[in-house]
């Protein structure tokens, strides 16, 4: 007896995963910026910066900047269905930018732990 149950192929299940990927950075990359704005907060050269990124601005808006393009390309990729090429080259874009706002967190957290921040008496 031959199974009811429906399963995709393989180009349709690598497209579910896509548009997964793609939702997903684009909630993690929102949620960041906003975990972000959250945080406590210092004020370089007029301009409020997290304690994470207090002796280096330029890295966090780099940061913000890498998660934004995560963020619209994912997007875009999510709304361009009707235009495979396009919908694969801002999914790209989205990943990319992802893997680079991530990075920088990284650093700055490697740098943190390095060369702590000094704590009030």
């Amino acid at each position: 007896m031959k199974s009811v149950y429906w399963e995709p192929s393989l180009q349709e299940s690598l497209l579910l995963r896509s548009k997964d990927i793609a939702l997903s950075i684009v909630c993690v990359s929102s949620t960041a910026v906003a975990t972000f704005m959250v945080l406590p907060q210092e004020n370089v050269d007029g301009r409020p910066v997290p304690a994470l990124f207090r002796d280096r601005p330029t890295l966090y808006h780099v940061f913000l900047i890498s998660a934004l393009c995560a963020f619209l390309g994912s997007l875009g990729s999510l709304l361009i269905q009707h235009k495979p090429r396009v919908e694969i080259f801002c999914r790209v874009i989205g990943v990319a930018f992802m893997l680079s706002a991530l990075a920088i967190v990284l650093y700055a957290t490697a740098l943190c732990s390095v060369i702590p921040l000094p704590s009030s008496m």
